[in-house]
């Protein structure tokens, strides 16, 4: 099936693919580094947890979400980019495997913007805790979404022209 597609293409997806696992590695390292100086540094922006005593489950929760919701989203993001580059290498442009990754990834990446957006508050406010909810986690989510049902779509279309070959 790639065959019949133009090898330029292919390549440039591989590459890309390649090039979005580095910025995934790039990713988690950024994490690491900036919760580590959240935690632990005195200095710049970090959390202040003598003075919320109030909100210290709220803000540990937020921070801790949104920790393991980023690590969870990155992990989505390797695993789906190794498939696709497996599946070039076996000339499956859509490999099966990433149809469930795009939509978790979708309900994943939702709860992480909501955790995101809400991170700035726990580490700022001193008044009682509230949830911040804005328009990114949905409009995100819904993108994701209609990727994942035209990336389903893809996918069909080509296990039907296997057939037909």
């Amino acid at each position: 099936m790639i065959y019949a597609m133009n090898e330029k293409l292919t390549m440039t997806l591989k590459w890309l693919s390649y090039v979005a696992l580095f910025f995934c590695a790039v990713w988690f390292v950024f994490l690491c580094y900036q919760s580590y100086h959240q935690v632990f540094d005195t200095t710049g922006s970090h959390i202040h947890w003598e003075a919320k005593q109030n909100q210290v489950l709220f803000v540990s929760t937020v921070f801790l979400l949104y920790i393991a919701l980023t690590l969870a989203v990155i992990g989505i993001c390797v695993i789906f980019f190794i498939n696709l580059i497996k599946g070039i290498r076996h000339e499956e442009l859509f490999p099966k495997k990433n149809i469930r990754l795009i939509f978790i990834a979708a309900i994943l990446l939702f709860l992480q913007t909501v955790a995101s957006d809400n991170l700035d508050q726990a580490f700022i406010s001193e008044g009682p805790a509230v949830i911040d909810l804005t328009s990114n986690p949905f409009v995100q989510s819904l993108i994701l979404l209609v990727f994942g049902i035209l990336y389903k779509m893809g996918y069909q279309v080509a296990a039907e022209h296997d057939l037909t070959v």
